[in-house]
């Protein structure tokens, strides 16, 4: 190995415009792709048998982000004016200069004259490429094997190929059968419609053999066709038409049945008359059952019911006559089964599961002893039946308005019409903080309700409840629950000039690590899950603050999402967001001399929907998603920017933060929908010696809990978060 003149004949060149020396120079330029040499040896010579090099490694590439060398060529006083160049490129290196055998070697056409004060241009492209990275080049000028297929990293010499493969993987020449040993093994014949394939033969002459073939089943239906294998998808297709074909389309309300062209069966509609005197004289047919569905005629159209008793008869819009019989007035829990008799008395029956008022006035629900109570379901967290009828309120909003559960106030005090009949109420929980209970008998929202402050809110509502404007408590904990403990991300390490990384928040599913910094500080550790049971009502937990010093602050953890619950003792229909998606970390601050580890994101919190009948329409979206974590800082003064908050509205993933710097590790994505949290990136550091921090994991997605005595109606896309489903009381 040599080295030689690195001053006297060689320079390197930081740009295309710097000055020629005095004495003129060669200007060398070796431009690469995709295979960044280890080493480039630069050798010059003249006539009279002068002859020096240098060797250059790839850590002293001056214009290393253009894929480019440049070097001058000098000449020294002894020698001639006229200088043969060759350039070379090598895979590998010693400290001291190239080492092992050329990839690559080019030289000048012929002599290059060297002119005073000038550069005369010398350039090379190196043609060796690595595009699939896997570390075997092609084009090289060397003896080593020649990478087959640079796209692909599955695919260079020496590589691992079995008998079944379809690809030459080893760049043999070779496929699959045709390797060595592979007489009997499993392979593929390249046709979908067989199984069982093996190989037989040796050599070129080797070929893979199916021991079956696939049979399609032929269909049963009238209009299906038959149906053959398909090689190319294995998949049986349809090889025939049955256009004409005559069948039963299983419609009571047609005749003449015929296959279509398009495989189904059909035939010609009945028409439908009736001389029902409430009722359309002509109507459609049920294809069910082929009965006549006729339109009811209005409700002013005069008639003749059967009961002599009423009077005026007139149809009911439902193709019915009826008359007014004697007025029935039912007691509480019963409805009225016939108002007029023979006899001209009332006749009643049990309402379950009907509307009633208590006799305190508070609107309620029958159940089955005949009896009229509030809730007609135990409400997780609290007791409908104790609260007093005088403390149950009304909620009427204006416009957008915000309750802070520190100290029970609204903002703005005039966008909320009835605080004055609402009775705030604070109520204990089993192994969490105290919930915020406020019973009403009216929901009317005229703008967005925002929920902020520690304390979880139930709304208990006493009848129906429409949300046709959004609920939302996101973000409302920046230091932490209390109760989280270990489920609050960890706060990243301080060591040296680099600050680690803040660990993400968890609840219901595990937080995710921040990264570590460039020289190693240890990262904030991930929330660890939590249970997702809805008692107590909990909200989301706090990421990890990024690790940091005086003069390079860590980014603080995203808050968690809140907690609400909304118990309604009728119908809870929804239209909007309910979300309690927690926020982004802080990106890491930075100094001149120091940088620091982003803030881990929070987790989402907590949301319980519970009533008589829970309807979610396509318009809804319940949400608890996590946020993203911050990116780290550098210490060259680049602070990192910091994580989305967790999405409202989709199950897109709160973004980690990944602007301010190149140094700083990437923010981690927080968790949505079924995607778990992602872990911070580590941070780096730079040829220039700038250090980054590490950036912050994302923060889990919290849970949804949906309660209902009826079915739920759930449109499909209104749950987002995870959901243990809608459960019975």
């Amino acid at each position: 190995m040599y080295r030689l003149c690195l001053l006297g004949c060689v320079v390197l060149l930081a740009a295309c415009g710097e000055k020629a020396p005095d004495e003129g120079a060669i200007r060398v330029s070796v431009k690469y792709g995709s295979f960044k040499p280890a080493c480039v040896r630069v050798e010059a010579k003249d006539a009279k048998g002068h002859q020096e090099a240098t060797d250059i490694l790839s850590s002293q590439f001056k214009n290393a982000e253009k894929n480019e060398v440049l070097v001058a060529v000098r000449r020294k006083a002894d020698w001639d004016t006229a200088l043969n160049v060759t350039a070379s490129s090598y895979a590998s290196a010693t400290p001291t200069g190239c080492d092992g055998p050329f990839v690559e070697q080019h030289s000048s056409a012929g002599p290059l004259t060297i002119v005073a004060r000038k550069f005369t241009n010398f350039e090379v492209t190196l043609k060796a490429t690595d595009g699939d990275g896997d570390g075997h080049l092609a084009g090289a000028m060397w003896g080593e094997p020649a990478d087959c297929d640079d796209s692909n990293p599955a695919v260079h010499p020496g590589a691992t190929e079995t008998c079944g493969s379809t690809v030459d993987l080893n760049c043999n020449e070779r496929t699959g059968c045709q390797e060595a040993n592979c007489w009997g093994n499993p392979c593929d014949d390249g046709n979908a419609c067989t199984t069982g394939d093996r190989c037989e033969g040796s050599g070129l002459e080797a070929k893979c053999v199916p021991t079956q073939t696939t049979t399609c089943t032929q269909p049963t239906g009238v209009c299906d066709a038959r149906q053959t294998c398909n090689p190319t998808s294995g998949l049986c297709e349809v090889v025939e038409s049955t256009v004409g074909k005559t069948c039963d389309d299983g419609n009571a309300c047609t005749d003449g049945d015929t296959c279509g062209a398009d495989g189904k069966c059909g035939g010609t509609a009945r028409t439908c008359t009736t001389s029902e005197q409430c009722l359309a004289s002509s109507g459609t047919c049920n294809p069910a059952n082929g009965q006549c569905v006729f339109t009811p005629l209005p409700d002013t159209t005069a008639c003749q019911d059967p009961l002599a008793c009423t009077t005026p008869d007139r149809c009911d819009g439902n193709g019915h006559c009826v008359g007014t019989p004697t007025t029935c007035t039912p007691q509480t829990c019963y409805r009225v089964k016939q108002q007029c008799t023979a006899s001209n008395e009332c006749e009643f029956e049990p309402d379950v599961n009907g509307l009633c008022t208590t006799s305190a006035g508070v609107p309620g629900v029958c159940q089955a002893d005949l009896t009229c109570t509030p809730f007609p379901y135990r409400p997780y967290n609290f007791d409908p039946n104790s609260i007093a009828a005088t403390d149950i309120g009304e909620l009427r909003t204006n416009a957008n308005v915000t309750f802070d559960t520190t100290d029970s106030s609204w903002t703005p005090a005039g966008a909320i019409t009835t605080a004055g009949t609402l009775k705030i109420i604070s109520i204990p929980q089993a192994g969490g903080p105290p919930a915020l209970l406020i019973p009403v008998r009216v929901l009317d929202l005229k703008g967005d309700l925002t929920i902020k402050g520690p304390s979880p809110v139930i709304l208990a509502v006493y009848g129906d409840a429409n949300v046709n404007q959004s609920i939302l408590t996101t973000g409302n904990i920046p230091n932490g629950n209390t109760e989280c403990g270990a489920s609050n991300g960890v706060a990243g390490t301080y060591s040296g000039s680099t600050g680690g990384g803040g660990g993400g928040a968890g609840n219901g599913t595990s937080g995710a690590s921040g990264g570590k910094t460039s020289n190693g500080a240890t990262q904030g550790g991930a929330g660890i899950s939590r249970p997702t049971t809805p008692e107590p009502l909990l909200g989301g937990c706090a990421g990890g603050n990024g690790g940091g010093n005086a003069s390079a602050a860590g980014g603080k953890g995203g808050a968690g999402g809140g907690a609400l619950q909304l118990s309604v003792s009728r119908t809870l229909t929804v239209s909007k967001n309910v979300s309690a998606s927690g926020n982004g970390g802080e990106g890491g601050k930075a100094s001149g001399s120091a940088g620091a580890g982003g803030g881990g994101g929070g987790s989402g919190g907590r949301v319980v929907l519970e009533a008589f009948q829970i309807q979610l329409t396509s318009a809804a979206r319940i949400t608890a998603n996590g946020g993203g974590g911050g990116k780290g800082g550098s210490d060259a003064n680049n602070a990192g920017s910091g994580g989305t908050n967790g999405s409202q509205t989709t199950a897109t993933p709160a973004s980690g933060g990944n602007t301010g710097n190149t140094t700083g590790g990437g923010g981690g994505a927080g968790g949505a929908g079924m995607t778990v949290p992602v872990m911070g990136s580590d941070g780096t550091q730079d040829g220039f010696g700038t250090r980054g921090g590490g950036g912050g994991g994302g923060g889990a997605a919290g849970h949804i809990h949906l309660r209902s005595v009826q079915s739920c109606a759930i449109d499909i896309g209104a749950v987002v978060s995870p959901s243990s489903g809608c459960t019975a009381p």
